[in-house]
């Protein structure tokens, strides 16, 4: 499945992965998806998940740059809004395999339904996003409507970027 997923895509699940694992989770959430997308979104992945290191130890992100879709005010009021929202345990160590929740996994399998709706190359974040908006109405998706953020503003977002 994630051999569809951009590098920055991955790049989200890892941090998602990460977060989970912060957490204490059993499974790795929508919620863990939605905290890293913003992470992401803002720039802010990079500093939890390292893409590669060049021959001095240096970081070497391969992921291109975009335009973020969250306003700093939004991602900085989501964050511990969602954090609030999982439950919270021990940390888990990053090899503790987590696997993914059902509702997580349906994401995934809606994001892929939705790049091949709008002929992208491959999943890119906003279409995760997307898919996230799609879902069953939840308390994550009652989190971004306050923030003004509903499945016609990611689609919309999604029907003018040019494969961002």
């Amino acid at each position: 499945m994630f051999d569809k997923f951009s590098m920055r895509a991955r790049q989200v699940v890892f941090v998602a992965r990460f977060n989970a694992g912060e957490r204490g989770a059993r499974m790795i959430e929508v919620g863990d998806l939605l905290a890293a997308l913003v992470l992401e979104d803002q720039g802010r992945g990079e500093k939890i998940f390292l893409t590669s290191f060049g021959d001095d130890g240096t970081l070497v992100n391969k992921a291109p740059s975009h335009l973020p879709f969250f306003s700093l005010e939004a991602a900085g009021h989501l964050l511990p809004r969602i954090r609030d929202i999982l439950p919270q345990s021990g940390s888990l160590g990053l090899t503790e395999e987590i696997p993914l929740s059902p509702a997580l996994e349906n994401v995934f399998v809606s994001a892929i339904g939705i790049q091949t709706q709008f002929q992208r190359s491959q999943v890119e974040p906003l279409l995760l996003l997307a898919a996230i908006v799609t879902q069953p109405s939840s308390e994550l998706i009652e989190l971004l409507n306050e923030f003004g953020i509903a499945q016609e503003s990611v689609l919309a977002k999604l029907r003018g970027a040019s494969g961002n």
